[in-house]
């Protein structure tokens, strides 16, 4: 079945995220929904630790390959953007091969401009 399912990250782990465990535990949920196209709405999420930023990318992208997934971060801002960029550029730097291009989705032109401006 295909479909399209968004989890609200907010309302899952609230709006600082500082571990690890709230990586595994946010992708569990992703790994237990039936959709091939998940959505993480990080709307409301105000900060993003290097730790939790580190386990999510490096899990998020396995677990897309392994259950051939579509995981969207949806309506980050700037700083938690800016955070997953980071952490993906440190990464398993020896099979630095990007076969899977991050997909980033705002609600509104005001988080896209945001976004645009910081880069």
């Amino acid at each position: 079945m295909n479909c399209e399912a968004t989890i609200s990250v907010y309302e899952l782990l609230g709006k600082t995220i500082h571990t690890r465990e709230a990586a595994d535990q946010l992708l569990q949920i992703v790994q237990a929904n039936y959709c091939q196209t998940i959505e993480l709405d990080f709307s409301g999420v105000e900060y993003m630790s290097r730790s939790f930023a580190d386990q999510f990318h490096g899990n998020k992208l396995k677990l897309a390959q392994e259950l051939q997934k579509k995981i969207i971060v949806a309506n980050a801002d700037d700083e938690i953007i800016s955070m997953l960029q980071a952490v993906a550029r440190t990464q398993n730097k020896i099979h630095r091969g990007y076969t899977d291009i991050p997909v980033y989705k705002y609600s509104n032109w005001k988080q896209l401009e945001n976004f645009l401006l910081s880069i």
